[in-house]
This record gives C-alpha cells, sequence and structure tokens, in this order.
C-alpha cells in the first residue's frame, strides 16, 4: 500500500511532536524527582501527639509505653529537634503492640470495587480518588486493605504512585493474556505480585502503561473472529483475570477510569460493586454529565444482561467546589434537588493545597503542613474536607458488610 506524501508529512509531524512531548515527559519526571528527598516516595511521619490520636490514646499513654520498652523493637527514627518522627508503618507495629487489631473485612463482606468515572473530562476524577484513597489509609487506624486500578492507559493515577519497577506489569498486561507462566508460577501469584507496594502501607497500585490501549483493538479483533461471548468473554476480563485472583487480599478496590465508553470502561462496569460519579458545578460540565447519566441506564443494560449482581451504591460527588460562587451554589442544589440522597453531603471544596499537591504528584495526606507549597491552613482544612468525604463513603461501604451490621445490632 503506497502512503500518500501529504499523509507522510502529517506522519513526520506527529514523529516530532513525539520526540517533543517524551522530552517535556522526561523533564516533567526530573522535577517530580528534585521534590523528592530520594529516589523513593516516602510519606509524611507523625508527631507524637498525631500518633497518639490515630491509635486513639493519649500523649501520656504512649510516654508511658515507650517507657516500658513496648516498642523497642520497632525502628522509629527521631527528628532533628529529638522528638519522635512516627512512619505510618511504624503506628501500625504500635498498634500491634497494643492490641488495637485490623478492621479488615470478614469472609462474608463482600470485596468493595468502586469505579470513579465519568464522561466529562477534568471534573477532578483522579485527583479525587487518590485523596480518597490516601485518607482512607492513613487517616484511621482500621488498616484497610485497599488496591487501586489505573484503567486510563495515560496513567494519571499511577504517577502519584510511581512504581518502583522500571516496567512493571500492568492492568493491561494482565486481561490481554500476554504473560506467559514460569515452571511452578501460578496466575494468582502473578497478579498478586502485579499489584505493587506503595508508600502508603496498605495501598497497593496495579498501574497503567500507554501500551494498554491494545486491549481495545484485541478485542475488536477477537470479535470479528467470533460472535460467541462464553469464548471472549470481553467484559469479564477485568473481574476474571485481575480481581477474582486477589480478592482475598483486599477490603476496598478503587478503579480509575478513562472518560471514554470503551471495553475497559464495560470492564470496570462488570467487575464495579459501587459507583462514584464525580461532578464539578459548572453549567457546561452539569450537562454534559446528565446526557452521559441519560445513556448510562443503556449502558449498564449490556452488563446486567450477561449477569452483573447490581450495586450497592450510586452516588454523586461534586468536586471543584468554590465556596462563595454563586452560579456553582445554584448548580449544586440543581444537583441535590434531582438526585437527592445519592449526592454525598460533602463536596470536595476547591483548595490551594489540593492543586499544589497534584502538581508534584502528592496527595494532599502526603506531606507535612511545613513541607506543602500552600498554606498550612489551606492544606489541614483540604484534609479535613476530605476526611469528612471518607467517613460518609465508609459509611456507605460498611452498611452492606453484614459484620459492620452485626456489630451494630450487639451493641444496642
Amino acid at each position: 500500500m503506497t502512503i500518500k506524501q501529504s499523509a507522510l508529512k502529517t506522519y513526520q509531524l506527529l514523529k516530532a511532536t513525539a520526540d517533543v512531548a517524551e522530552k517535556s515527559l522526561e523533564g516533567r519526571i526530573q522535577h517530580y524527582r528534585a521534590h523528592l528527598k530520594s529516589e523513593e516516595k516516602e510519606l509524611r511521619t507523625y508527631t507524637q501527639k498525631a500518633a497518639a490520636d490515630l491509635l486513639g490514646c493519649n500523649n501520656r499513654t504512649l510516654k508511658r509505653r515507650h517507657d516500658q520498652g513496648d516498642f523497642d523493637h520497632i525502628e522509629i527514627r527521631r527528628g532533628a529537634n529529638g522528638h519522635y518522627a512516627y512512619t505510618l508503618s511504624n503506628i501500625y507495629a504500635m498498634a500491634e503492640v497494643m492490641g488495637i487489631d485490623a478492621d479488615h473485612r470478614d469472609k462474608d463482606d463482600k470485596l468493595q470495587v468502586i469505579v470513579i468515572n465519568s464522561l466529562k473530562g477534568g471534573c477532578g476524577k483522579t485527583t479525587s480518588m487518590v485523596n480518597i484513597a490516601a485518607a482512607l489509609a492513613t487517616t484511621n487506624i482500621k488498616r484497610y486493605r485497599i488496591g487501586i486500578i489505573d484503567l486510563d492507559p495515560q496513567g494519571s493515577s499511577s504517577s502519584f504512585f510511581p512504581p518502583s519497577e522500571p516496567d512493571p506489569i500492568t492492568v493491561g498486561d494482565l486481561m490481554r493474556d500476554c504473560i506467559d507462566l514460569e515452571e511452578n508460577e501460578t496466575w494468582e501469584q502473578i497478579v498478586s505480585d502485579a499489584f505493587l507496594p506503595t508508600h502508603i502501607p496498605n495501598i497497593r497500585v496495579l498501574p497503567s502503561g500507554m501500551d494498554d490501549f491494545y486491549f481495545e483493538h484485541e478485542i475488536a479483533t477477537i470479535l470479528r473472529e467470533s460472535a460467541n461471548y462464553d469464548q471472549t468473554r470481553h467484559y469479564h476480563k477485568l473481574l476474571e483475570k485481575v480481581i477474582e485472583p486477589v480478592k482475598d487480599q483486599f477490603d476496598i478496590i478503587l478503579i480509575d477510569t478513562a472518560p471514554s465508553l470503551n471495553f475497559m470502561f464495560y470492564n470496570a462496569l462488570m467487575a464495579s460493586t459501587s459507583m462514584l460519579i464525580p461532578v464539578h458545578p459548572e453549567a457546561v460540565d452539569f450537562d454534559a454529565n446528565n446526557k452521559y447519566l441519560k445513556r448510562l441506564g443503556e449502558i449498564y443494560h449490556t452488563v446486567a444482561a450477561l449477569g452483573h449482581d447490581g450495586w450497592d451504591f450510586m452516588q454523586f460527588l461534586v468536586t471543584n467546589y468554590v465556596k462563595g460562587n454563586h452560579s456553582q451554589r445554584d448548580i449544586v442544589k440543581d444537583v441535590r434537588s434531582a438526585f437527592g440522597r445519592q449526592v454525598m453531603s460533602y463536596p470536595i471544596n476547591h483548595s490551594s493545597a489540593i492543586t499544589a499537591s497534584s502538581s508534584s504528584f502528592n496527595t494532599i495526606f502526603d506531606q507535612k503542613t511545613s513541607d506543602s507549597l500552600a498554606s498550612r491552613e489551606s492544606l489541614v482544612k483540604a484534609q479535613e474536607n476530605i476526611k469528612d468525604v471518607v467517613d460518609e463513603l465508609e459509611m456507605l461501604i460498611r452498611s452492606n458488610w453484614p459484620s459492620t451490621q452485626s456489630q451494630l445490632e450487639a451493641t444496642k
């Protein structure tokens, strides 16, 4: 096949553009690493008071346990001022010593798989998700086992939890089934190892990569060759090949999706137990979201017909809300009037702390107030705001776990 000269020029232009993009990306990575104190990303440390608050005790109790030598086997560093600088791993180890059990789901409690999705780009989907995950992991002592699946080949979520491996296995690799098992190696082990540890002890992330775009092409090719769903199972790939093998290792899995209606999105729907839809309170965004919602029922019908169990909840989360903006306030009123209790009580407010943290691929829970590019007041307010959102989300999750209902009945 002969390529037209005009098409060749376009191809050459795109190649040149790709080179510029690659250099820009390398520059961004170098800029990001310059903000790190080491090559390994580290979570902020905690003061003794902050550690005591997480552990549900006071400073005096913690000091007494230190004096008794209860924590001597735990490697706890001291800051420049000589005071303890606890890592989250230190605090978890101290919780074990103090007999504070992890609050994992029971075997009868369903793994909660929450898809964060909107077909409108720029609604704060990824930023909201990573901050929600960090809050779930760091603002309580329950030690939820949290998984993040980055289903967007652009890898925005993965950027907040950079893998230490140069060429990690991606979610697309697993869904495309392009990994050969070595002798005595199991698929369950391959998938488990692909969920990489992060700088937050109880969060593991399954990254994405640009090659994951090939999943769409390969599924389209398979469908041309077979019309039998029992053979292709093309909407069950994420559930059966990725989530089912490791479901006992997690309490909550959060899935970040691209703003596209594609095969990967249908896979996310099939794997989901719940849906969280970010809504940016601007007229254009709200209208675009409503157009998406008009079709979401028809979209969901496809996976429902293939055996999906239905959602435990579907909630709208208002994002990037500017207090005092009358136009946004009116749109939020419209959202609440239309969808009632399906709208989360707390919006995620616009915050310079979130913007500043995201610019260096950090959540607002990664940094000390002294390290933040935003003001201390802005950071604290943003953390409190996200914590309010997460408390409500946690309530929705636990309301669907029989063990929580049993605990509530036992206290009556």
